[in-house]
């Protein structure tokens, strides 16, 4: 089977889509179909794949995008596909599978992530004014009301129900497979040595609970959020670790205004988080739109317990009560830190690890792989009938 698989950009070190999609490429490869990546840049390859980078031209990133799906859609009409698996819109593709979400949906919790009227009409207004952010929703919508739409392929109900809501495509146009990650597990020795070393270097006691926050788009994974619950009587004690890519010294003054600096730690953007999910207690995510949450699949197949939000695709393979909380709302600051106080307890938290580790088959990226070439060859099944 020929696959062509679109992304805009592929570096795994930017983490998200990018690092899904290598993880992904990676297991596809293993079970037989021929890979071939179209792409503006990448700084990966893997034996096996083919990659062709198209470069970038355009002064904006409009036209830059603009660029990209034109010249793809020419470089795939010149070769014959099994499979056209795109990631993010395009012209034209057999299986379409939004890792971001529906474009319109992640538009409008963006909005959301305002807290009063003023700037949620700010930000309503800049999304108007974004070129490249009217292409994406425009040509999604192209895509998917066309008369013959692309198989889409969503990572979880959350996304489901989007694309229900906006394009009203039938049953037989839907398939969810659920996302999956690449975990190496550490064994306890390993995890204990980890766990030693990360609390030292980054001065957290030895005793203390500590949740961690993993995430790049710090407004958009309410990162806020959890320095509010900090401040509240229920979380009191709770150490922070704050991993990824953000403004932040916005978020330390915040913190210094609500008095719980001393116990907050940004740690900056790291390629792997592997020793820091182990010097945690908790990883905590009250974010306002996600697909399907590496960060908490991650933590999940680690054996740590997760509080996110309804908001989070991620959240469908969990149980409240056994394998961490979901909390109703981002906005629902009261129950994030009455969460964190159920977990202070250390045989509570024993127990959810213990359920947790069980979930590892399941969020593992091999199955999602061997899942999504399934439906490659249901759909190629159906052109050879056809």
């Amino acid at each position: 089977m020929r696959v062509a698989f679109i992304i805009e950009h592929l570096d795994p070190n930017r983490g998200g889509m990018e690092r899904s999609a290598v993880e992904f490429l990676t297991e596809l490869v293993e079970l037989g179909p021929e890979v071939h990546v179209v792409t503006q840049t990448s700084a990966w390859d893997h034996p096996g794949i083919h990659v062709h980078t198209l470069g970038v031209s355009g002064w904006t990133d409009e036209m830059q995008y603009r660029d990209f799906v034109d010249h793809a859609q020419q470089f795939l009409a010149d070769r014959p596909w099994d499979i056209i698996h795109a990631v993010r819109p395009c012209l034209s593709c057999t299986m379409y599978q939004p890792r971001g979400g529906i474009v319109k949906a992640g538009q409008e919790r963006t909005v959301a992530t305002r807290r009063n009227g003023v700037a949620r009409l700010m930000r309503h207004v800049g999304l108007l004014l974004d070129a490249k952010e009217r292409l994406l929703a425009s040509l999604e919508h192209r895509l998917l009301t066309r008369p013959s739409p692309p198989v889409v392929v969503v990572p979880s109900d959350y996304v489901r129900r989007q694309v229900e809501e906006r394009y009203r495509l039938s049953a037989e146009c839907m398939r969810r497979v659920f996302n999956g990650v690449s975990v190496t597990p550490l064994d306890q020795s390993e995890r204990a040595r980890a766990r030693g070393i990360v609390r030292r270097e980054v001065g957290v006691p030895p005793d203390a609970p500590v949740a961690i926050f993993v995430g790049h788009n710090f407004r958009r994974k309410g990162l806020a959020r959890i320095l509010e619950s900090l401040a509240k009587t229920a979380a009191q004690g709770w150490y922070l670790l704050i991993l990824g890519r953000g403004a932040a010294g916005h978020y330390e003054r915040y913190a210094q205004q609500l008095r719980i600096l001393d116990r907050v730690r940004f740690l900056g953007s790291r390629a792997e988080a592997w020793d820091f999910y182990c010097a945690a207690d908790v990883c905590v995510l009250p974010t306002y739109n996600d697909p399907c949450s590496r960060t908490i699949l991650e933590a999940l197949s680690l054996g740590l317990p997760c509080i996110t939000t309804a908001y989070d695709g991620s959240s469908e393979c969990m149980r409240d009560g056994e394998h961490g909380f979901v909390i109703n709302s981002p906005e629902s600051v009261d129950a994030l830190a009455n969460a964190l106080d159920k977990l202070r307890d250390a045989p509570t938290r024993l127990y959810m690890s213990e359920q947790t580790a069980k979930l590892r088959p399941y969020l593992s990226m091999r199955r999602h792989a061997a899942e999504v070439n399934a439906v490659y060859r249901e759909i190629a099944g159906r052109c050879v009938r056809a």
